[in-house]
């Protein structure tokens, strides 16, 4: 754990990365809203995955040295793998995250180096409050009021909040993080994980260090966006997270222990209920997944199950 009373936190140098994949209508713009930053990054790393829309031609026309380009060889769209090239890359010693898609406002990372420096504790990642971008408009993200800003904040109370929304607090285009945290929490899971791998680093690095929280908004999730992997990606496999849970029980506190099993079965019971939705049949390893659940976990459960096999039969009804 990095946290603990002492003279605070250096001021970061960042470096920024960027995955690329097939995003040539955004790049630009999402490059242009790095490189305009009142606190400018030491680089902006750009990891192409074998885009074949123009997307890369246009990335290497911006005119600025701090725009670095590597290539994953061979190529696979997913991101978590060229994140990971890109941390290994990273000169900086905090790293930010900036999708192909989204973008930042100019003080983005002048927001999140003033709460790092001015935290009187050490932190190993610092958050700031997002927006997201549909069609039909934009609406904050909801975070709980338990997050209070420019304090450290432990891991419990960060599980709460968690919990309170059912939503992860830390988005990864709001977030930077020390280099060497995300080194020493193993960084993204780049097998086997489709969908949930950032909820699961984020868990894996808050285990080891507290997070500084800023107030104001200062990035934008674009949820319509072209080729968004998380689109087509179906729920049908128990997220990485459980497993990352069961490996983190050992090494907390009983208070952290309670809230992880409670986090677990809820990750556990929202994919059902994706899964449902999308009319994708779950197995008995859902079930299984669950640490002695509450009756209420198991009756959202157990809906969640009968309405995706109906969903199913109407699929084959209606194909016959």
């Amino acid at each position: 754990m990095l946290s603990g009373r002492g003279p605070g936190n250096a001021a970061p140098r960042f470096s920024v990365i960027t995955p690329l994949y097939n995003k040539a209508p955004h790049v630009e713009a999402t490059i242009r809203s790095a490189l305009s930053q009142s606190r400018p990054p030491e680089e902006i790393i750009v990891i192409d995955d074998g885009s074949t829309d123009g997307g890369l031609e246009i990335v290497r026309a911006i005119q600025d040295e701090r725009v670095r380009i590597l290539t994953r060889s061979p190529p696979g769209p997913g991101g978590y793998a060229a994140r990971n090239l890109g941390i290994r890359a990273a000169k900086g010693d905090w790293v930010a995250f900036l999708d192909a898609d989204d973008l930042w406002s100019d003080r983005h990372l002048e927001g999140l180096s003033t709460a790092i420096t001015d935290c009187p504790e050490t932190v190993g990642c610092a958050f700031s409050r997002f927006e997201i971008v549909e069609e039909a408009g934009r609406r904050p993200y909801r975070h709980s009021n338990r997050l209070v800003p420019g304090r450290a904040l432990p891991l419990e109370l960060l599980i709460q909040a968690w919990l309170d929304t059912e939503r992860c607090p830390v988005w990864t285009g709001a977030t930077a993080i020390r280099t060497d945290l995300l080194v020493d929490a193993g960084l993204f899971p780049e097998d086997g994980a489709r969908r949930g791998g950032d909820k699961d680093m984020w868990l894996r690095a808050l285990a080891l260090s507290e997070a500084v929280f800023v107030e104001h908004s200062s990035a934008e999730f674009h949820q319509d966006t072209v080729n968004r992997v998380t689109r087509s990606t179906r729920h049908s496999n128990v997220p990485v997270i459980v497993s990352t849970i069961a490996e983190l029980l050992d090494g907390v506190t009983p208070e952290q222990r309670s809230l992880l099993k409670r986090l677990s079965n809820q990750e556990v019971v929202l994919y059902a209920r994706h899964s449902a939705g999308n009319g994708v049949p779950f197995g008995a390893e859902f079930f299984r997944a669950l640490y002695a659940p509450r009756l209420r976990d198991s009756i959202r459960m157990a809906g969640y199950w009968i309405a995706a096999q109906v969903m199913r039969l109407r699929k084959r009804i209606g194909a016959s």
